[in-house]
């Protein structure tokens, strides 16, 4: 059973088989970011960063994310916020090669902007397509399953990539990531 919450819950998700589609998606979404949060180490470690650098790369990451929420939110209520998701994939994916294939730090600058388009769309707009399902009356558990649902895969993620990262290296963690990224974008197609 995917649930076991209640019945009324498990009826919906068996019901509203788009609704369970986007679930999915999201929950895997989830290993598609992993890399993200070894941006940090991998500079320090594989490129001597300095401190100074990693705050500007922080920095970066965070203007990022607050001009994505702006236009993310904006073009995703006219062009469909699905297309955002498709979006932030791209931005998964792309910041995911950038770190993989990074010769220097400046290539984390990048892979971390791209990573706060990315966060913006699994996140801000994630929630914000979750309140296109359901009726009126049903639309607090649509909303109250994703994120619980999801909830779980946010936190087992990162330990994988850590795994990864303690195993086979930074590295390998960012070309799964990428190809997570990759994944996404065509479940999102399809």
């Amino acid at each position: 059973r995917l649930l076991t919450v209640s019945g009324q819950d498990d009826r919906l998700l068996r019901q509203d088989r788009n609704f369970l589609a986007y679930l999915i998606i999201r929950m895997l979404a989830q290993f598609s970011m992993m890399g993200f949060a070894f941006y940090i180490v991998f500079g320090l470690q594989q490129f001597a960063m300095s401190d100074l650098t990693a705050g500007f790369l922080t920095a970066a990451l965070t203007v990022s994310s607050t001009v994505a929420n702006l236009v993310m939110g904006w073009l995703g209520d006219r062009l469909g916020h699905r297309s955002m998701l498709v979006a932030g994939s791209a931005a998964v994916t792309l910041s995911s090669l950038c770190a993989w294939i990074a010769p220097s730090t400046g290539w984390l600058y990048p892979a971390f902007i791209l990573s706060g388009l990315a966060s913006v769309a699994y996140w801000t707009i994630g929630m914000a397509m979750t309140v296109e399902f359901g009726s009126e009356e049903t639309r607090p558990t649509y909303i109250g399953l994703s994120n619980t649902l999801v909830a779980p895969f946010t936190i087992i993620a990162p330990l994988i990539g850590g795994l990864i990262a303690q195993t086979a290296g930074f590295r390998t963690t960012f070309m799964i990531s990428a190809i997570g990224g990759v994944i996404i974008s065509g479940l999102l197609l399809w």
